[in-house]
């Protein structure tokens, strides 16, 4: 059986399931174009549109993980990684929905193929304490990933977290009720889910057996808000990031810790079937490191490096000016169309001045600037790794029009700057023109608007993001990317987003858009004087 997913890829489905006792769905195994084996679950009853909806969403950021993982030959230890993301929907008019999913890793399965559950952790060989504590501060690091993503996973339960044979390393699977938290049943359960496992973890008996008499404080107020105790309410559950917080600045070697032993798995109940031991995955093709077509660029630097490439046939479509009008802002690389938010004035505060080098008292530094972090519409953090300032503004990998408009409208200086999501998947670039007066700005707006331009893309000297202006024009070209320009006040601002994989699925630009529109929203001399 042959089917296609919302990617566009084509899955071919073994004829006998490999799982068929489940009351939701019956499982099969199958291959990818590349002749990677995947899970195929196709389920008993159809859908309804907004479910598969929340199971697109999913998929989008799955999907961008999963496969940015496998091309780096396995995990790198990303906790973004270690959840059982679905990585394609199957969608048949009339029929009800199936979804691809990775296989299980090797490393979280018994020799007889079943998982390595946590509740056979709780009972039996010895685990010593600090192995059990890194491994709640690890589950709390995954957890942290959906909360981030505004995702709930509804059922975090013993059976569906895995323990890594040889490491203090988690895995999440049984995703298929993964939905937005403001659309969950109980917004907070993962939270109180979240509270149980880390116990039992820690400690091996259940909360109602009350708390070891020389529990560390800080864990013990934790827990106090997790289970209500003291009148807590459901939304004073701690985060995973508050847990993680604590679980590191905890002491492991507290007497509260007991060390256990790890039992064999029980015999496999009637019904179950066994599953084959999943392949290796196969490294997808990597990007070529050598650049021979493309010149890169070094700026002048504050403290942190960045270099650029040349960024094609970007539209520089939206302006924000202090008049305080509703522009409409367009992305070349998606069909969305967005309204930016209108520039507004605090009383008291004149915004005026920012309209001129004169009077305006914005320090030209990265930290007046660009923000340290920005959280996008689809609830992704991005944190700036990298940035540097120009005392030009223009740079030879600019197209001619984009030159001659800022030569000709006194743009002054330059600041780049770099970001990427927790995940550190997508990077973000940032360029941040300041002229002498908005009517220069204004000018250099008016003059390309609707016209194709060549601008620079930012990308760290070394670490995660480097690769990208090491690219080849070939593979750079054929990158899905999204690009957004505004105008606001003296400042003109260019951003630009893509996989830090040089992914080319389309499908998956929502991800991209979202912050390359949300950045030219936060950055510019408002993040400095937070009065417009």
């Amino acid at each position: 059986m042959l089917v296609t997913g919302l990617s566009g890829e084509s899955y071919e489905v073994d004829s006998e399931p490999f799982y068929a006792a489940g009351s939701r769905a019956v499982q099969y195994l199958c291959r990818d174009p590349r002749g990677q084996q995947r899970l195929y679950k196709l389920f008993r009853t159809p859908a309804n549109p907004t479910e598969f909806e929340w199971a697109r969403q999913a998929m989008l950021f799955g999907r961008q993980t999963v496969l940015a993982g496998e091309a780096a030959g396995g995990s790198t230890g990303n906790p973004a990684e270690a959840v059982n993301w679905p990585i394609d929907l199957v969608q048949n008019e009339g029929t009800p929905p199936g979804v691809v999913l990775p296989l299980i890793p090797m490393d979280y399965l018994q020799p007889d193929g079943r998982p390595r559950t946590f509740d056979q952790l709780w009972a039996g060989q010895v685990v010593a304490a600090e192995f059990r504590t890194a491994l709640a501060t690890r589950l709390c690091e995954i957890v942290r990933v959906l909360e981030e993503r505004g995702l709930v996973h509804g059922d975090l339960s013993p059976k569906n977290v895995l323990f890594h044979a040889s490491a203090p390393l988690a895995y999440v699977i049984d995703t298929a009720g993964l939905r937005p938290a403001d659309a969950a049943y109980d917004r907070y359960k993962d939270r109180y889910d979240l509270a149980m496992l880390v116990y039992r973890t820690l400690f091996l008996g259940q909360p109602s057996a009350g708390y070891p008499a020389d529990l560390d404080p800080r864990l013990r107020a934790l827990f106090d808000r997790a289970f209500g105790n003291g009148g807590f309410g459901p939304d004073a559950r701690p985060s995973a990031q508050e847990w993680f917080d604590t679980l590191r600045a905890v002491p492991v070697s507290s007497p509260a810790m007991p060390t256990v032993a790890l039992t064999a798995p029980a015999a496999s109940p009637t019904g179950w079937s066994n599953p084959q031991q999943p392949l290796a995955y196969s490294p997808a093709p990597q990007s070529n490191s050598t650049n021979t077509a493309l010149k890169v660029i070094l700026g002048a630097l504050l403290v942190v490096l960045v270099i650029a490439i040349a960024v094609g046939a970007v539209v520089l479509s939206g302006k924000s000016s202090d008049n305080n009008a509703s522009p409409t802002s367009t992305t070349t690389a998606a069909t969305t169309t967005t309204t930016a938010p209108p520039t507004t004035t605090t009383a008291g505060n004149d915004t005026s001045t920012l309209n001129s080098q004169a009077t305006d008292k914005t320090p030209f530094t990265a930290d007046a600037l660009l923000p340290v972090t920005f959280t996008d519409s689809n609830n992704v953090t991005f944190t700036r790794t990298s940035y540097g300032a120009k005392d030009t503004c223009v740079s030879s990998n600019m197209s001619q029009n984009v030159k001659t408009a800022l030569q000709n409208n006194n743009c002054q200086r330059l600041m780049t700057g770099v970001y990427l999501d927790t995940a550190q998947q997508i990077q973000v670039s940032i360029e941040v023109f300041a002229f002498n007066s908005d009517t220069d700005s204004d000018a250099v707006y008016s003059t390309l608007k609707g016209q194709d331009q060549t601008w620079d893309i930012w990308c760290p000297t070394d670490g995660v993001g480097a690769s990208v202006c090491k690219a080849n024009k070939d593979t750079w070209l054929a990158a899905a990317y999204s690009s957004w320009g505004r105008q606001q006040y003296r400042y003109l601002f260019e951003s630009y987003a893509l996989y830090v994989n040089l992914s080319t699925d389309t499908s998956l630009n929502p991800n991209l858009d979202a912050p390359a529109h949300k950045v030219i929203q936060v950055v510019g001399p408002c993040n400095y004087s937070k009065t417009c």
